[in-house]
């Protein structure tokens, strides 16, 4: 039933020769739904257990799709920097299953999801026990990603190629960003410093085109990847 749980209940589940801890939470109502009380103080124990966790498996319903109190912690996953499975839930309840259905679901779920689109998406029925098994596996492929260290030199092939491709734009005084170097600083979650003449020339639409291209050449999916841009006198990678 829904709002049974309300503390975060730590439980270990073994498969195979892997441990698992699982820190089963509240589930997160609707905005109209939710009081002051017990609730309120159930949801922060759910954002708590967020931070705690290494992966978070984000249950959303596959009939009701996902919801703005869903959006709401996936921004809260990316806030933390966590590794992410989205699992639509109910999937025996949905009617003519085939393989056009189920890849309708999964890009209504990811659109619906849009501020974590790495996060890789799994249609399942807990009640029957659809594709479960499969859930220990994404888990672990995201955990990989999270870890994931990159040379220097494989990063800084894939930022020229990058520029090669599509050049920072100049700005109304006619300064162009110039890209020098990269290198990945930290992971849980893969964070990489990017290294220009002025951070100031680099526009949010640029910005994305470049972690896009990471993604394109590296993957890093179930896992954000964070670009720190840094100000540095150096000469540029493209030249």
């Amino acid at each position: 039933m829904p709002g049974t749980t309300r503390d975060a209940i730590d439980e270990t589940l073994t498969v195979g020769e892997r441990s698992y801890k699982l820190i089963d939470t509240a589930g997160i109502r609707r905005k109209t739904a939710v009081s002051f009380g017990t609730e309120f103080f159930m949801i922060n124990r759910a954002f708590r257990a967020i931070r705690r966790a290494d992966v978070v498996l984000l249950v959303v319903d596959v009939h009701e799709g996902a919801t703005d109190q869903d959006r709401k912690i996936a921004e809260r996953v990316l806030d933390e920097g966590k590794a992410c499975v989205i699992l639509a839930n109910k999937w025996d309840l949905v009617d003519d299953k085939d393989n056009r259905s189920y890849k309708e679901n999964v890009l209504l779920t990811r659109e619906r999801l849009a501020i974590i689109p790495w996060a890789q998406v799994e249609l399942v029925s807990a009640l029957e026990r659809q594709r479960t098994q499969r859930v220990t596996a994404l888990v672990d492929a995201a955990v990989e990603q999270h870890r994931r260290r990159v040379s220097t030199a494989t990063l800084n092939e894939v930022l020229r190629d990058a520029v090669e491709w599509h050049r920072p734009p100049s700005n109304k005084q006619a300064r162009q960003g110039r890209l020098y170097y990269c290198t990945q600083v930290s992971v849980q979650p893969p964070t990489i410093a990017v290294f220009v003449n002025d951070p100031r020339l680099f526009t949010d639409n640029y910005r994305r085109y470049m972690e896009s291209q990471f993604r394109k050449a590296l993957g890093f999916e179930g896992s954000p990847l964070r670009l720190l841009w840094r100000g540095k006198s150096r000469a540029p990678v493209d030249e």
